[in-house]
């Protein structure tokens, strides 16, 4: 009696060792699906539309691009990833008239605050937002923080308006 006992309790407890190893296992994925560790995207999240992180980057600096480095007008220019945000503080000549323009790609919202204005929300649709500094201070401070459940790539850059 003690031996079939034994047998009986054995067989629940390999079932429950069976569904725990079979639950840890990180073999979810197809086996042609590419793993998180394989994708450089540390968080494990998948960017929209199959776009990688240096796709997004690079429709968002694309969308901004009307004004080359080389420019006198163009002051400086940044591009981040969506979660990490943008803190900036960026030296102007006081009085003097800039544009700051931003473009997000990826899902979501970022929501933009320049000096003291009040937020702007700009969707990560790739369509650029600018907004105007006049009579600007001599530091500029920037910040682009993620909107709930954002993510993507945020591009942003100032030009002096003459």
């Amino acid at each position: 009696m003690t031996a079939l006992r034994k047998r009986l309790t054995a067989v629940p407890v390999l079932a429950v060792v069976s569904l725990l190893a079979a639950g840890c296992t990180d073999d979810a994925k197809p086996s042609g699906a590419p793993s998180a560790s394989t994708t450089g995207n540390p968080t494990g999240t998948q960017p929209p539309r199959g776009e990688s992180e240096e796709d997004q980057g690079k429709r968002a600096k694309t969308a901004l691009e009307t004004v080359s480095p080389d420019d006198p007008e163009f002051l400086e220019s940044g591009l981040e990833r969506v979660r990490d945000g943008v803190h900036n503080l960026s030296p102007l000549k006081k009085g003097k008239t800039y544009k700051l323009s931003v473009a997000c790609v990826g899902t979501g919202s970022v929501k933009v605050v320049i000096a003291d204005k009040a937020p702007q929300s700009v969707p990560c649709d790739g369509v650029p937002v600018g907004q105007r500094v006049e009579n600007a201070p001599a530091q500029l401070p920037i910040a682009i923080n993620a909107a709930a459940g954002a993510t993507g790539m945020v591009a942003w850059q100032i030009v002096s308006v003459p």
